[in-house]
This record gives C-alpha cells, sequence and structure tokens, in this order.
C-alpha cells in the first residue's frame, strides 16, 4: 500500500497571501490542526499548523520551556496583542516553508518515518508529484485506519 492508496486527494488547503486570521477560523470551523499551503499552480509552498501559530503568539519563555510553571505568568495580555497583530499578515510569514513531503508511490511505512521523525508533530503529510504539485494529504490516522 502506497502513499497514494491511503491520501485524501480534495484536501481543504490555503494560499499564501490568506491571512493567519482566515486561517485560525478555518482551522476552528474545520476541527482540523493543519493545511497545506498552495500557490496558484497547486505547487506546495509549505504547510501551517495551530502550533506553529501559537509558538509565534507565545511569549518565548514559554515556547522553549524555561517557565515550566506559568501560572502566574503576567503575559495574556501580550498573547492576545500579539495575536491580534498578526491576524491581517500573510500566512507565508509564519508557515512552514520545509515540511516533510511523501510522494505517491512512498510506502505508508515510508510515510509514517516521516510523520514519525520529523523534528516536530505532523498533523499531515502532504503528497505531492515530481514538479511539487500537491496531489493529496496523509494524516496519521491514514496510516492506521487500513488494520482497524
Amino acid at each position: 500500500m502506497n502513499a497514494r492508496d491511503i491520501m485524501t486527494t480534495t484536501p481543504l488547503n490555503l494560499s499564501p497571501d490568506c491571512s493567519v486570521g482566515e486561517a485560525l477560523r478555518k482551522l476552528r470551523d474545520t476541527k482540523f490542526q493543519a493545511f497545506p499551503v498552495v500557490d496558484a499552480d497547486g505547487v506546495l509552498v509549505g504547510t501551517l499548523d495551530i502550533w506553529r501559530v501559537l509558538r509565534h503568539v507565545l511569549p518565548p519563555y514559554i515556547v522553549s520551556g524555561d517557565l515550566p510553571d506559568v501560572r502566574f505568568a503576567p503575559d495574556l495580555e501580550q498573547f492576545h496583542e500579539r495575536l491580534a497583530k498578526m491576524r491581517d499578515d500573510p500566512v507565508a510569514s509564519i508557515m512552514n516553508r520545509n515540511p516533510p513531503l511523501a510522494r505517491p508511490n512512498d510506502s505508508v511505512l515510508e510515510c509514517a518515518t516521516l510523520m514519525l521523525n520529523a523534528p516536530k508533530i505532523i498533523h499531515l503529510l502532504p503528497v505531492v508529484d515530481e514538479s511539487g504539485r500537491l496531489l493529496g494529504v496523509t494524516a496519521p490516522w491514514d496510516l492506521i485506519k487500513e488494520g482497524m
């Protein structure tokens, strides 16, 4: 079984000039945790996930883990201010420009390895052709659904 056999072939996606605010609304409304970002030609240019947004708006000492107990951190207002400031910024300003990628003929085990060995949690694995055009996406659930 290959990536082409398990991928979603009509994934929702974002354009690079979509605003962060609009992307957050799509994440909220769909309950997805990530989207591929594609240009007008359907070429994958990155991915955006909710954790990436949080890493851009949370105070640096929280993102780095330097302050393990944040109950008394005074920066909730700063969090909301940062989020408001970036609401109109394009997704391209914060997206992951080098996400792990799969090819249609990659095996399910190769896809699982890409997801597991990525430096951050992978919520979707884009499947692209030789020119970088997005063909579909796989998610961790896709890897195991056949065995259920």
